[in-house]
C-alpha cells in the first residue's frame, strides 16, 4: 500500500517535471504552433474526468449508513477515514494534481483560442500550476517517508 502511494507521488513529480521542461523549451524556442481548438476540447474532457475521479476517491469509505438505520443516523464503528489511508490519499492528490494541470491547460487554451498571440500563456500556466501540484504532494510524501522509516 505505502509503496503504491510512493509510486503515485513519484509519477506526479515526473509528469510535472516533464511538463515544466517542455514549458521551458517553449519559452526558449517560441516558434511553435498550438491548435487551440484541440487543446480546448482535450483539456475540458480531462477536467471533467478528473473532477469525477476526485469525487469518487473522496467519497470512498463514507463512514455512515443510509440504509434501514438511517433514521437514527447511526454512525459506523470508528474506522480510519478513507483519506487517512496513504495510498488513497496519494491517489486523491494525484487526481487533484491532474485536475489542476488540466485546469491550467484549459485556461491556457481559452486564452490562446481568443488571443493566439498570447501563446506564452501555456508555459506560464504550466509553471504556476506545477508549483501548486508539487506543494500539495509534500505532506503526503512526508507521511509516506515516515511510514517507510517506521517513524512516529
Amino acid at each position: 500500500e505505502i509503496l503504491g502511494a510512493l509510486m503515485s507521488m513519484i509519477i506526479v513529480w515526473m509528469v510535472t517535471g516533464v511538463l515544466t521542461y517542455l514549458a521551458c523549451m517553449r519559452l526558449l524556442h517560441p516558434d511553435y504552433d498550438i491548435d487551440a481548438t484541440a487543446m480546448l476540447v482535450t483539456s475540458a474532457c480531462a477536467v471533467l474526468a478528473n473532477i469525477l475521479l476526485s469525487l469518487i476517491l473522496h467519497q470512498t469509505g463514507h463512514g455512515h449508513s443510509h440504509g434501514a438505520q438511517a433514521r437514527g443516523h447511526v454512525s459506523a464503528p470508528l474506522e480510519k477515514p478513507a483519506l487517512s489511508n496513504a495510498s488513497l490519499r496519494a491517489a486523491f492528490v494525484h487526481a487533484i494534481g491532474d485536475l489542476f494541470q488540466s485546469i491550467s491547460v484549459l485556461i491556457s487554451a481559452l486564452i490562446i483560442f481568443f488571443k493566439p498571440q498570447y501563446k506564452i500563456a501555456d508555459p506560464i500556466c504550466t509553471f504556476v500550476f506545477s508549483v501548486f501540484v508539487l506543494a500539495t504532494t509534500i505532506p503526503i510524501l512526508r507521511d509516506i517517508l515516515t511510514v517507510l522509516m517506521e517513524g512516529k
